[in-house]
């Protein structure tokens, strides 16, 4: 008899950090709608959903000749890729600092291309006073303390702690203790601008490699990755991203051994037919030995390969050779293609309010979320 799918009895490695278990929702959430009015179209070469105006010479939200948010002094221009994300904490909740040293380096060694000739993306992290000099651009508030937030909750929080202003330029996450009482990481909308972390040591004991895949995973959400880059189908062994359950709490694995990757697929794979696999192909191309990947044997063993453009055994019958094996790859009950995604091209970066001026936003996230 074949043993649940892996879909709804998550393996430890997801569900610590972004599986949404133990209480997280997982159906979609949405808020009461605001009268919405034509958004001002403005020029924004680097694409990035802010403004060149707002790049060169900062926001100022009411017009009143006063910035607001003084984007190049937080170190933004307008020619190169700029995301902004303010992260409130309770107490004892932020998670090492060295979590969002490496998600900035992730971002800055991004693929994506810039005006100035530079590729990279400038991400601006301000956590307040915790985050020393480092990451402290005027935001980042310490909440009060609560054992568990409900969702009108989380939005009632972005709502008081950050202001309109801010909401137009800066990304929301929220580091708490549960939500609904569970553990996990939640994004409200993809693409959106609010997410949750929840790591409480009632129900997880998260390292570092938790911290860092967890803020990344949902970050990928709130900039419209779903868990298979353009779809929902989870654990894909040819989608070699960290919004993929199999990677989202230990990086991408390299094959050389050297420290996994925390980000996103650079360029598709091809797909994967689960029912005529070829296992000399492995996964189709050379550029996949770089790294190793994961999939589910027919046993229900999850296995993990060599260097993934050599040979694989997907059937796990010890050898290499089978050119048309039918294998459940990823564990979800049926046999289809798996398509691969380019993930870094594909990024919406003006999720919820961000890049809309205040007045002119629906500030509300009524697309589905996501884990």
């Amino acid at each position: 008899m074949r043993r649940p799918s892996r879909q709804t009895t998550l393996s430890l490695l997801a569900a610590l950090a972004v599986a949404g278990v133990a209480g997280i929702a997982t159906t979609a959430m949405a808020q009461p709608a605001e009268p919405r009015s034509p958004v001002v179209s403005a020029t924004d070469v680097d694409g990035d959903a802010l403004p060149d105006d707002w790049e060169r010479n900062g926001y100022d939200a009411n017009g009143d000749g006063i910035v607001d948010v003084d984007l190049p002094a937080m170190g933004a221009s307008p020619d190169q890729k700029d995301l902004f994300v303010e992260v409130d904490h309770m107490a004892g909740f932020l998670g090492p600092i060295v979590a969002f040293d490496r998600a900035v380096q992730v971002y800055a060694t991004a693929p994506v291309s810039n005006p100035n000739g530079s590729t990279g993306i400038r991400l601006h992290v301000d956590l307040g006073p915790a985050g020393g000099t480092k990451y402290n651009l005027g935001g980042g508030n310490e909440v009060p303390y609560a054992a568990s937030l409900t969702t009108s909750q989380v939005y009632a929080a972005k709502a008081t702690h950050q202001t309109a202003a801010r909401a137009a330029v800066f990304h929301y996450f929220l580091y708490m203790d549960r939500y609904n009482n569970g553990c996990g990481g939640y994004a409200f909308g993809v693409p959106g601008d609010l997410a949750i972390v929840a790591m409480s040591p009632v129900c997880t004991n998260p390292t570092e490699n938790t911290w860092t895949g967890v803020f990344i995973h949902e970050f990928g959400h709130l900039l419209g990755l779903h868990h298979g880059g353009a779809d929902a189908t989870n654990f894909k062994p040819n989608y070699l991203s960290v919004m993929n359950y199999a990677f989202s709490n230990r990086g991408v694995l390299r094959a050389d051994g050297s420290s996994p990757y925390f980000g996103y697929q650079e360029s598709a794979l091809p797909p994967l037919s689960e029912t005529s696999l070829s296992e000399p192909r492995g996964l189709g191309t050379p550029s996949a030995d770089e790294w190793r990947t994961i999939y589910e044997c027919p046993s229900g063993t999850q296995t993990t390969s060599g260097p993934a453009g050599q040979p694989i055994d997907w059937n796990c019958d010890g050898d290499t050779t089978d050119t048309a094996a039918q294998v459940d790859l990823n564990n979800d009950g049926q046999l289809t293609q798996l398509n691969s995604h380019a993930d870094w091209y594909a990024l919406r970066y003006g999720g919820g309010a961000v890049g809309d001026p205040v007045g002119t936003a629906l500030r509300v996230v009524q697309r589905p979320g996501a884990p």
